[in-house]
């Protein structure tokens, strides 16, 4: 079996300081031309935003503002969905301030929502809470994300697992990368086509 090479991966990921479990971005396959090279990625922590200003997990180097990921656990989903809790830092509810997470994403150019399992598993696996019974909790998740999607145009991955949830994560952001590298590309060929030539200076002197 031959052995992957590594090739630099061509953007820095940036990890919200927040991010409790975050992504390794390890051991994904690079272009199909490098048919067995796998990317070796450059991460950075940093504050991606706070609520209200909050804007997920995920961005790029050169992306900030423009493309990102908020990544959720199936229990995160579940709970934060279904509004458990008043968080004491910012005085409202995990689902008001997701919410408000969400306002942010629909609003730069590439955001979007990675969740850890299947949607059918979400909605299968709902939890008892309070007074709601676990089918009560259900019917809200599921309605809720419908609702979410349409409301704030922001597109939600749901991935059969933590894995292919990190490669969605990771492409989410090397597509948006790529189509940046190639339009700076051709701004730069326009530009070499729009640059008048000079006129050469030498032969001033001739004496005809």
């Amino acid at each position: 079996m031959t052995k992957p090479t590594s090739t630099p991966c061509p953007f820095l990921i940036l990890i919200d300081t927040a991010e409790q479990q975050p992504f390794p971005f390890t051991g994904i396959r690079a272009d199909a031309a490098a048919a067995h090279a796998v990317f070796a990625v450059r991460t950075k922590r940093m504050c991606l935003g706070r609520y209200p200003d909050s804007l997920g997990d995920y961005s790029l180097e050169g992306g900030f503002g423009r493309c990102h990921v908020e990544r959720k656990s199936m229990a995160d989903a579940q709970s934060t969905i279904l509004g458990w809790g008043i968080d004491s830092e910012f005085g409202c509810s995990r689902r008001e301030r997701f919410e408000r997470e969400l306002l942010n994403l629909s609003q730069v150019e590439c955001g979007c929502v990675v969740v850890e399992c299947s949607f059918a598993e979400m909605v299968a696996k709902a939890p008892e809470y309070g007074k709601k019974t676990a089918q009560e909790n259900a019917v809200t998740l599921h309605r809720s994300v419908v609702a979410y999607q349409q409301d704030f145009s922001v597109p939600w991955f749901f991935c059969d697992s933590r894995r292919m949830a990190e490669i969605t994560a990771f492409r989410w952001l090397y597509r948006w990368w790529k189509k940046q590298d190639e339009e700076r590309r051709k701004r730069e060929r326009e530009a070499k086509k729009q640059t008048p030539l000079l006129v050469s200076e030498k032969n001033d002197d001739l004496p005809f």
